[in-house]
């Protein structure tokens, strides 16, 4: 979907010849320049009371984007990356609690693959 809106900015950007100006920005104007900061914040909203879905605001799929990286055993320094934080502290302060109890979740994993409760055979070194 990116690619596809970025090939629309480009079509979008040989119409307006000389008036586009480049940035890096995701989102713009007609002719290229930054939106305000609230816009797509607006049309989101716009969006959920359309459709009848409750809004949390466009830094809820952060979060999510965050959640899911942690939950499924990417490490903080590629998920601090993936977010854009110029240091990995950032995202541990801020993600926590994810974090820990992805750590919980890694440590119910292991004690339940070395449980030998049940068999009658005992770990090597018992």
């Amino acid at each position: 979907m990116l690619r596809e809106y970025k090939d629309e900015q480009d079509m979008q950007a040989l119409k307006c010849g000389d008036k586009w100006v480049e940035t890096d920005r995701l989102y713009t104007k007609w002719n290229g320049l930054p939106m305000q900061n609230g816009t797509p914040y607006f049309w989101l909203g716009e969006f959920c009371e359309k459709h009848d879905l409750p809004f949390y605001g466009l830094h809820s799929f952060r979060h999510l984007f965050a959640s899911l990286l942690v939950n499924q055993g990417v490490d903080i320094v590629t998920v601090s990356g993936a977010l854009g934080h110029s240091t990995v502290s950032t995202t541990s302060n801020i993600y926590c609690h994810m974090l820990d109890e992805a750590r919980a979740k890694v440590s119910e994993a292991v004690s339940s693959a070395l449980d030998f409760s049940g068999s009658k055979k005992e770990p090597r070194g018992a």
